[in-house]
């Protein structure tokens, strides 16, 4: 038995791992939402805007920050950039541009609304030159 055994972990062992290997791309599309390239006319709010709507659309929830990835300890009106922590669970990830972010940086900022970031989207498509961070 120890050998047909083996011999049998080794398969299951195999077939769990194509299993996971051919599924890998149904949760890539999860994980990682497809998100506007960036350009003049769509900026991070943009991006946060369609990525708030990907989750909301699965039931995520998901939470529009604001901050300034190149300070530490900005005050609100220094922030310059809008993402989201979107809830996994107990936790909570950052997304930027539809990808995950792990560091620091992205796990700091200041809670905006929904309806402050749509101001804002709205603001950018008008000329308004509003940025969703720079604004109280």
């Amino acid at each position: 038995m120890g050998y047909s055994g083996g011999i049998l972990k080794i398969a299951a062992f195999v077939l769990a791992s194509m299993a996971v290997l051919l599924a890998l791309p149904h949760f890539s599309s999860v994980i990682y939402p497809r998100v506007t390239e960036p350009s003049a006319a769509f900026d991070c709010d943009d991006s946060a805007l369609e990525t708030y709507r990907y989750f909301k659309d699965l039931g995520i929830e998901a939470t529009p920050i604001v901050g300034n990835l190149d300070m530490d300890g900005e005050d609100y009106m220094e922030s310059n950039h809008v993402w989201l922590l979107v809830r996994s669970g107990d936790l909570k990830i950052a997304y930027d541009w539809g990808t995950p972010r792990f560091d620091r940086q992205h796990y700091e900022g200041y809670t905006i609304s929904l309806e402050y970031l749509l101001y804002a989207v709205e603001a950018d498509r008008r000329g308004d030159g509003v940025v969703a961070a720079a604004v109280e």
